[in-house]
């Protein structure tokens, strides 16, 4: 009967216990910042599109740190949705593919998005980078509903999670 010694490679497979630990703590933080979004959940359609925005940000910043690639995150006034890009260089050049559907917001409206280092937009497009390792520019979106009230998201730069402050008037 052949034992394995201390500190020989054997032909098992498999994870070990120092990966199911991180994993499973990947899996807390996650569950930690999503639950907040998950509590906010009503029947309101204006409720749903903020959830979605949120779910996309996160998403892209899940990417973003897994993948090592960089994204765009695209707001059209005009339009009033949002887009995902996923930037890819090759030969020098960098290609921008399309990465999911595009959001439509309604029945919210873009009032002013407010870039940290870039200023405020009113109109036009405004595109938030988020780079590779899941670090993203710090966003404040205000977003008007049909009834005038205003709801303001802020995205955190380093985790992607967002925050909802409902009838806000100012971004800061």
């Amino acid at each position: 009967m052949q034992t394995s010694q201390t500190g020989t490679l054997t032909n098992r497979s498999g994870f070990t216990l120092v990966e199911l630990l991180v994993v499973i703590v990947l899996m807390s933080l996650i569950s930690f910042i999503s639950l907040p979004l998950l509590a906010y959940q009503s029947d309101g359609d204006g409720k749903r599109v903020i959830r979605r925005i949120a779910g996309t940000v996160k998403q892209l910043n899940n990417e973003a740190t897994l993948n090592r690639d960089e994204y765009l995150l695209t707001f059209d006034f005009k339009r009033n949705s949002l887009s995902a890009f996923r930037l890819r260089g090759h030969s020098g050049m960098i290609e921008k593919e399309s990465f999911g559907h595009e959001l439509m917001l309604s029945p919210l409206q873009v009032e002013k998005i407010d870039v940290k280092g870039r200023g405020i937009f009113h109109a036009g497009q405004v595109s938030v980078r988020i780079f590779p390792l899941g670090w993203m520019e710090p966003v404040s979106l205000l977003l008007r509903k049909k009834d005038g009230t205003e709801i303001q998201l802020a995205f955190s730069p380093l985790t992607g999670s967002v925050t909802i402050d409902d009838e806000s008037t100012t971004l800061q």
